[in-house]
């Protein structure tokens, strides 16, 4: 399965999904009020927010666990993000049809905070793609998506923990500890890399 399930396809499986899922929100509120729509900018978050950890975790996974389903996860990290920020579109719009049709204006500390993570997907996304990915110099792309990547994890675990921190909900709290535990595995990913690397040092020198 997974060997066939991978690239594009996965991407637009993924599409489809998040499509169904959020489709189907739309049945059971109304998108044409405020607090509909409030619920829906919310939702659409949480139908993105297992992609956002997929590809966080995607490359230390493989350095903690090198196994085919996390090989395949890191060989399909790409595609993984893609339909994360597929999943975040459907939150911006309806975070744009809250301000512009319901004339309503989020708190501006959490308004900033979304185009600060706007800004850093698109141009994740953006340069995702082979022919703009090219014009760009290797460090410099790899310092945006490595600092993109964090900013769009901090992101929902700060609010997540403000939520958390009002409503005690076994959601914010199991929410939240995802968040977390995908930080704490880039970290122990980190250290097993520091503990590797002077050893494969010593060996290439032939030192003991």
């Amino acid at each position: 399965m997974a060997s066939t399930m991978k690239s594009w396809r996965l991407f637009w499986t993924l599409v489809l999904a998040i499509t169904l899922a959020d489709g189907l929100a739309l049945l059971h509120v109304d998108p044409r009020t405020a607090r509909g729509t409030e619920w829906l900018i919310v939702f659409a978050i949480e139908c993105a927010l297992p992609f956002l950890v997929l590809a966080f975790t995607a490359s230390s996974l493989a350095v903690l666990w090198k196994a085919s389903p996390t090989r395949w996860l890191f060989a399909n990290r790409r595609y993984v993000g893609l339909a994360f920020a597929y999943g975040m579109a459907w939150h911006f719009t309806y975070v744009a049809r809250y301000k512009f049709v319901f004339d309503l204006q989020p708190a501006p500390f959490d308004l900033a905070l979304d185009l600060t993570g706007l800004l850093f997907l698109l141009a994740m996304t953006v340069t995702s793609f082979y022919p703009v990915r090219q014009r760009l110099h290797p460090a410099h792309w790899r310092r945006l998506h490595k600092t993109g990547i964090y900013v769009l994890w901090f992101l929902p675990t700060y609010f997540y923990l403000d939520d958390f921190q009002r409503d005690h909900s076994l959601f914010n709290f199991s929410a939240l500890a995802l968040l977390l535990a995908a930080f704490a595995i880039r970290v122990l990913a980190w250290a097993r890399t520091r503990s590797v690397l002077p050893q494969r040092l010593k060996t290439q020198s032939g030192v003991a």
